[in-house]
C-alpha cells in the first residue's frame, strides 16, 4: 500500500467515498484534543468522538482525515493552513 506524506494527496490518488467532504483531524471538532489546535498538534494522538465512530475508539493523529469530518468552529490559521496544503495542486 502507497504510503502519503499528507491527506490531501490522498484524496488526489485513491477513489474515497464522499471525497469532498474529507477533512483533517486536527481541524475537526470530534478530534478530543484539548489544546488549542494549530499546526504544531499535526502528530499530537487523540480519541476519535465522531458519534457514529465512538465505538471503534479510534485513536487518530492530527494528521489523520476521514470523511464523517465536522469543522471545529475558531480553529486557528495555521491549522486551516495545514489541512488545506496540497489542495490546489
Amino acid at each position: 500500500m502507497t504510503t502519503y506524506e499528507h491527506f490531501q494527496a490522498v484524496k488526489k490518488d485513491v477513489k474515497l467515498p464522499k471525497k469532498d467532504s474529507v477533512g483533517a483531524c486536527l481541524t475537526c471538532k470530534f478530534w478530543k484534543a484539548e489544546e488549542k489546535r494549530g499546526e504544531r498538534l499535526v502528530p499530537r494522538l487523540a480519541l476519535c468522538v465522531q458519534p457514529h465512530l465512538k465505538g471503534f475508539a479510534l485513536i487518530v493523529s492530527g494528521s489523520s482525515g476521514c470523511n464523517a469530518w465536522v469543522e471545529k468552529p475558531n480553529i486557528e490559521p495555521s491549522a486551516k493552513a495545514y489541512a488545506k496544503r496540497g489542495e490546489e495542486d
